[in-house]
């Protein structure tokens, strides 16, 4: 009798084992758990990352085919934020405002960089050009408005000029009320964020009207900043208004802020110092180096004063159609995530950056988790699980695990990543989120959620296919790449960058503008760095004296 009651009590908790995730299926497949009912990815469940590129690669494919406005024969991305499927077999755009910076940055970012770089495809350059020639030409502010130059955020649905949402212009009901950009109304943040796409493109293709839409992003936000009660930015308490160094939204012509605060200033600060790196590249006159400078510290010592958000923990101010929010109630988790990223990749701006990120990564956590599942919520203003919030929480956790080696973010990045795999269908529809509905977003479901795979394969490269030679990354841009059976050839922007290869054998010679690089232990200076896997290895290459490298394994040899 004893026997019979420990048995069932094993099979009970062995089948309680595999009900602890909250929902059995998610967007068409059911949820694969491990034998400790934890969560397992869509594709490939047993091997460690594989699903990752898979999504990947069904987001990226279903966008260079993607389906094309009916009135306008543009691909919907450029005129539409989401879409919905039209039952015949194809998709139609929705009705809702279009978030044209978000969408265009973010194909810059996930096509042109990030999976260009992993695949070699030169596709993902006219997909990036197309966007960016349509932003400079439709969604530009003119040059003589008091914020002149700049793009703006926010469009109509299905139209091809970009210059604001009229349709929160007149708005009656509850539901829009007070709610999203209107006609001719920018959003601070976006400036910078599309700023510095301008400023990547560049440095890929080195053509000078990229340069120059940067250096006006950067004039105009240079020209704008401004220091509030506390030196910069701050809560002005006569009034109880809570400043920061840009308003969120202003109207274009005549620069008359609508909304005074937002906390999202890292895409700004990405910009203004991006040309200050380059400055004798370019040739910035010390005008601009001085007024682009003046503006970083501004910011700088605005985030970590006691006005700022990481001693306050008010992190609002990105969604272009949320209602206006005056006494700052809303929180969002993509401003102290993309915070966190930049920290992790400049980390000498903080000197207590290992107490700092870990901070964040947990705020994030306990702010938006979603209870029983490992998924992030979007803001409290919008409070439902998404696939690029997921991604991008996962890519931060990932990034913090190559940094500090704590593998408890190793397990978060994968579990979450894991989960946000789930969105991407096997015919390259990314649902935005598990229970959003039909609604295809392609911010959240592709321009958002591309990067923070790549990102996160970049810093596990494990995750990476194994049997397979890829570049995961590089602190420069890639003005060329090729991959060729046995080897992988590339050129940077910069003769001084960083890299990291998944590659199928320890490479016999590595060429540095012609001219052979050492293996060596340690990538503090100029060489490469072998680590074998169980197939193949990473390579990690620090060069400073040239851009052009060539990378051959013992089997071209």
């Amino acid at each position: 009798m004893k026997k019979i009651v420990l048995s069932f009590i094993y099979l009970f908790c062995f089948l309680h084992s595999y009900n602890q995730y909250k929902v059995d299926s998610m967007c068409g497949a059911k949820v694969n758990l491990d034998k400790s009912g934890k969560l397992l990815a869509r594709y490939k469940p047993t091997i460690p990352g594989a699903a990752y590129v898979k999504a990947v690669q069904l987001a990226v494919d279903f966008l260079k085919n993607c389906p094309l406005s009916s009135s306008i024969n543009l691909p919907l991305y450029i005129t539409h934020c989401s879409m919905y499927r039209d039952g015949k077999g194809g998709f139609v755009g929705s009705s809702w405002p279009h978030n044209p910076i978000v969408v265009n940055g973010g194909l810059v970012q996930s096509l042109a960089i990030d999976w260009r770089n992993y695949s070699g495809d030169e596709s993902m350059i006219d997909i990036a050009r197309n966007v960016l020639d349509h932003q400079i030409k439709y969604g530009t502010t003119p040059a003589n408005w008091d914020w002149g130059s700049v793009p703006y955020a926010s469009s109509e649905a299905g139209e091809i000029i970009y210059d604001g949402a009229s349709r929160f212009d007149t708005a009656v009901t509850d539901e829009n009320k007070g709610r999203g950009d209107g006609s001719y109304v920018l959003e601070c943040d976006k400036i910078g964020e599309m700023g510095i796409h301008y400023l990547k493109f560049y440095e890929i293709t080195e053509e000078q009207k990229y340069l120059q839409a940067a250096i006006d992003c950067a004039d105009a936000l240079a020209k704008h900043v401004r220091k509030g009660a506390h030196g910069a930015g701050g809560l002005e308490w006569k009034s109880l208004v809570l400043t920061s160094p840009w308003p969120f939204r202003v109207k274009a012509e005549k620069g008359e802020v609508l909304e005074e605060y937002t906390s999202h200033v890292v895409e700004n600060l990405r910009l203004l110092e991006g040309l200050v790196r380059i400055k004798d590249r370019i040739k910035l006159s010390s005008e601009k180096l001085a007024a682009y400078t003046n503006a970083s510290n501004i910011v700088w010592a605005w985030l970590y004063g006691s006005d700022g958000p990481i001693k306050t923990s008010i992190w609002k101010g990105y969604f272009e159609d949320i209602r206006f929010d005056p006494i700052n109630l809303n929180r969002v988790n993509n401003s102290p995530m993309e915070f966190a990223r930049y920290l992790i990749k400049n980390p000498a701006n903080d000197t207590e950056i290992n107490t700092t990120v870990p901070a964040l990564i947990w705020w994030v956590k306990n702010t938006f988790g979603e209870k029983g599942m490992n998924a992030i919520n979007e803001q409290t203003g919008c409070y439902l699980p998404m696939g690029s919030h997921t991604s991008r929480y996962a890519s931060i956790c990932a990034m913090w695990f190559e940094r500090s080696g704590d593998n408890w973010f190793k397990e978060e990045a994968y579990r979450y990543f894991n989960h946000a795999s789930y969105m991407a269908q096997p015919d390259g529809v990314v649902q935005t989120g598990h229970n959003w509905g039909d609604e295809i977003w392609f911010s959240d479901g592709y321009t958002d959620y591309i990067r923070h795979f790549m990102e996160g394969i970049a810093a596990v490269p494990e995750w990476a296919p194994a049997g397979e030679n890829h570049l995961l990354k590089s602190t420069s841009a890639m003005q060329k790449i090729k991959y060729s059976a046995k080897n992988i050839s590339y050129k940077t922007y910069d003769a001084s960058a960083r890299e990291v290869l998944r590659l199928t054998a320890k490479p016999v010679t590595i060429l540095v503008n012609g001219i052979a690089i050492k293996e060596i232990k340690s990538t503090d200076k100029e060489g490469w760095v072998w680590q074998p896997l169980a197939v193949g290895g990473v390579c990690r290459i620090n060069h400073s004296k040239g851009c052009l490298l060539y990378t051959s394994d013992a089997a071209d040899e």
